[in-house]
């Protein structure tokens, strides 16, 4: 029985849709694409523009944060700003994030133009990388054309489920965004095996799962084709065993 003090895990965080190993693994020639469309800021010149899809929970997010955090430990003059969509789904919220991004947070009764303002003082003289996260959840789209107008070394990332989202988008702001396509493609079986392996070797206490409870949760997980199911059935596994009292996550 395991013992009240006594936990399976050893950092449940790292079954966190958030949480960032240290390499992502089967993902390299895709985070190379995003390095290659920041290259040219390195240069003082435009960067280009990419339309990230694939389904859900095949990487597209991590991947992007992974090539971020490279950036942010290799330059200064390239600032990388991440916006969830889904949660700011309005020019005006977008804007806001970006300033409160950026480190301006006198952002009370201003209208949307003098954020912009504000965004372009704040970016003089650098490059700007943009990641707009589930991008088809946004209710309008005019801070696209304002960045894509006034803001000259720039990298816009768009990041979706939906290919053909695209297609919808004003006819404006696609020929001026005029983005490259990459498609994530879902995991193997092979490869949710290791993803999953890996981040259980830094949730849970060595040898607490069992081999065929850990072979249901990799099948499951690649069957639905999403990783953060496997991810989920991880942590309420281990969860489900504490509540027993068992050392053992068995199937």
């Amino acid at each position: 029985m395991l013992k009240s003090e006594e936990s399976l895990f050893k950092n449940e965080y790292a079954l966190d849709y958030e949480f960032l190993p240290k390499l992502l693994p089967y993902r390299e020639n895709e985070q190379k694409y995003l390095a290659e469309c920041i290259k040219p800021l390195f240069q003082g010149r435009n960067g280009r523009n990419l339309l990230i899809h694939g389904a859900p929970g095949i990487g597209k997010t991590a991947a992007m944060k992974f090539v971020f955090r490279d950036l942010e430990d290799e330059t200064e003059e390239i600032i990388p700003i991440y916006i969830n969509c889904w949660q700011k789904n309005t020019t005006y919220k977008v804007m806001i994030e970006i300033c409160d991004v950026l480190g301006y947070s006198f952002t009370h009764n201003k209208r949307t133009d003098e954020l912009f303002s504000k965004v372009q003082q704040l970016t003089e003289g650098k490059a700007v990388v943009f990641a707009f996260d589930e991008i088809d959840k946004l209710e309008d789209y005019d801070f696209l054309y304002s960045l894509l107008e006034q803001l000259y070394k720039k990298t816009i990332f768009l990041i979706t489920n939906y290919e053909e989202w695209l297609e919808e988008l004003d006819e404006r702001i696609r020929s001026r965004l005029l983005p490259e396509k990459l498609e994530f493609k879902k995991y193997t079986l092979e490869e949710t095996k290791g993803i999953l392996k890996e981040r259980l070797g830094y949730a849970f206490v060595d040898g607490v799962w069992n081999t065929d409870a850990l072979a249901h949760a990799i099948n499951e997980s690649y069957a639905l084709g999403d990783v953060r199911t496997g991810l989920f059935i991880l942590r309420q596994a281990g969860m489900i065993a504490e509540e027993k009292s068992s050392k053992k996550i068995t199937s």
